[in-house]
C-alpha cells in the first residue's frame, strides 16, 4: 500500500511538471562597467528573484564599438543600453520597437498611468524621441551640465538668475594679481559650448526643421560673449577637467561647470582642499527655458516576436520604477528617473541625500532638456568645437565660420557619426 502510495504520488508530480512552462529568456546586452555594471548586475538579479512568472533577463556586457556593429549586422538582444546618437541611428534603419503602445496601455501592469507621468522626469519623454514622434528608447538615468558655485566667494549673494547678476559677480570676484577669476572654460567640450549658447537664448537645435542651427546671429553674439570673458581675464582657458577642478578647489575660480555625475568627487575634493560650502544651478536662463542639456542611455527593443518585445519593457518599466531608479541613482550619481527618488530609501541602501543632491534632483533636473535624438549629434558638437576654437583663437569672422559649420552639420545630423580617435 505504501509503495502504491509513492508511486501516485510521483505521477502527481510529472504529470505537474509537464503543465509547467519554462521561462522565457531575454538576453539584454550593454557596456557598462564599474560601480555601473554592478548596481545594474543586482537590479537584474533581484529582477530575476522577485519576477518569477516574468521573462529571465540574463545581461551580457560588450564593448561599445562590439555591441554597436552587432546591433546593426545582426542578430539581436531582446533589448540594449545604447547611446542616443546610436538608437537613433538603428530607428533610421527601422530596427527599433516603439514604445508608445506600452507606455499608453490602459492596464496598470502595462502602462504608465497619470500618476507616473506626473512622477517622471520631462527628459525621461523627451530623450527617445524621434522628430517624427515615435518613441524607440527611453534613458536609464542621466546627467546633465551643472554650475557649482564657491559660497565664501559669492558671499550674501544667491545663484545668479540673469546675465546681468552673473556679469556683476564676475566683475566683484575677478582679481589678476591674486590670480582669482570667474570661471575657466573648456573650448574643447562640445556640450559646455551648447550648454552655454542655449542659456544665451541661441540653441545649436532649431525643433521645427529637426536640424542643426549653428550660423544664426544669436550663436554668434553668444561666442562673443565668451570670447569677452576671456579677453577681459575674467575667465580663462582651461585644457583637462582636473586643472579646471582644482582652481575651484583651491578657491580660485567662483563657478565651476561640471557634469552631474561628477558632484560627489567633486565635493569631496573641494573638502579635502579648500573646504569652503558649495552652491549648485545652472547658468542663467529664464524660468521658463531648459537649463541645460541633459545626456542619457538609452533602452532600446529591437524589432522581435511580440511575447519578446512586451517582456523586455516590462523589464524596462519595472527598472525606471521609483525604488530601481532611486537605487541607480545613489549607486552611479546618475539622476534618476523620478522626483519620487527623493522620498525613498533604496532596499539595500542606507545613504541620506546631500541638500545639493535634493536640490539638484528637486530644482534642478525637472528642468533638462534632452540632447537633440539625431544620429550625427556628436559630430555636430565636433563642428561647433571647430568654429568656436576659429573664432576665439585664431580670430576668424564669425559669419564665415559658423556657415561652414552649419553646411558641415546639416551633412553630418542624420549620418553615422564616425569620428577619429
Amino acid at each position: 500500500m505504501n509503495k502504491r502510495w509513492h508511486l501516485l504520488a510521483l505521477c502527481v508530480l510529472l504529470a505537474a511538471c509537464s503543465v509547467l512552462q519554462p521561462r522565457r529568456v531575454l538576453i539584454a546586452w550593454h557596456a557598462l562597467s564599474g560601480a555601473q555594471e554592478r548596481a545594474f548586475l543586482d537590479l537584474v538579479d533581484r529582477w530575476n528573484r522577485a519576477n518569477p512568472a516574468g521573462a529571465f533577463i540574463v545581461p551580457e556586457r560588450h564593448s561599445p564599438d562590439a555591441l554597436h556593429r552587432a546591433m546593426l549586422g545582426g542578430p539581436r538582444p531582446a533589448l540594449a543600453l545604447v547611446e542616443p546618437a546610436q538608437a537613433a541611428l538603428y530607428a533610421q534603419r527601422d530596427l527599433l520597437a516603439t514604445l508608445e503602445r506600452f507606455i499608453e496601455d490602459a492596464s496598470p501592469e502595462v502602462g504608465w498611468q497619470s500618476a507616473d507621468r506626473v512622477d517622471l522626469f520631462p527628459f525621461v519623454f523627451q530623450a527617445g524621441l524621434r522628430p517624427d514622434g515615435r518613441l524607440i528608447g527611453l534613458p536609464f538615468g542621466g546627467d546633465m551640465g551643472l554650475v557649482l558655485a564657491n559660497r565664501t566667494l559669492l558671499g550674501e549673494a544667491q545663484m545668479p538668475q540673469t546675465w546681468e547678476a552673473f556679469d556683476a559677480l564676475c566683475d566683484k570676484v575677478t582679481d589678476q594679481p591674486l590670480g582669482t577669476f570667474c570661471f575657466g572654460f573648456d573650448l574643447n567640450d562640445g556640450r559646455a559650448l551648447e550648454d552655454w549658447l542655449r542659456a544665451r537664448g541661441a540653441p545649436i537645435y532649431d525643433p521645427s526643421t529637426h536640424q542643426p542651427a549653428l550660423a544664426s546671429a544669436g550663436v554668434g553674439a553668444a561666442i562673443a560673449a565668451l570670447a569677452k570673458y576671456l579677453d577681459a581675464g575674467q575667465a580663462y582657458r582651461i585644457s583637462t577637467a582636473a586643472r579646471s577642478r582644482d582652481d575651484f578647489a583651491a578657491g580660485r575660480a567662483l563657478f565651476l561647470f561640471v557634469n552631474s555625475r561628477d558632484l560627489p568627487a567633486i565635493q569631496e575634493l573641494v573638502s579635502e582642499r579648500g573646504n569652503f560650502p558649495l552652491d549648485l544651478g545652472t547658468l542663467p536662463a529664464p524660468a521658463d527655458r531648459p537649463a541645460a542639456l541633459l545626456s542619457a542611455p538609452l533602452w532600446v527593443i529591437p524589432k522581435g516576436a511580440p511575447q519578446d518585445v512586451r517582456d523586455a519593457w516590462l523589464f524596462i518599466r519595472w527598472l525606471l520604477a521609483t525604488e530601481q531608479t532611486a537605487e541607480w541613482a545613489i549607486r552611479t550619481h546618475a539622476l534618476p528617473a523620478r522626483v519620487s527618488a527623493l522620498a525613498r530609501t533604496p532596499l539595500d541602501i542606507q545613504q541620506p541625500l546631500d541638500a545639493l543632491r535634493v536640490k539638484l534632483i528637486s530644482q534642478v533636473a525637472p528642468r533638462a532638456q534632452a540632447l537633440p535624438l539625431l544620429a550625427g549629434w556628436p559630430c555636430v558638437h565636433d563642428e561647433l568645437v571647430i568654429a568656436v576654437r576659429q573664432i576665439i583663437e585664431l580670430g576668424q569672422p564669425a559669419t564665415a565660420a559658423l556657415a561652414t559649420a552649419q553646411a558641415n552639420a546639416q551633412r553630418s545630423a542624420d549620418a553615422p557619426c564616425e569620428r577619429e580617435g
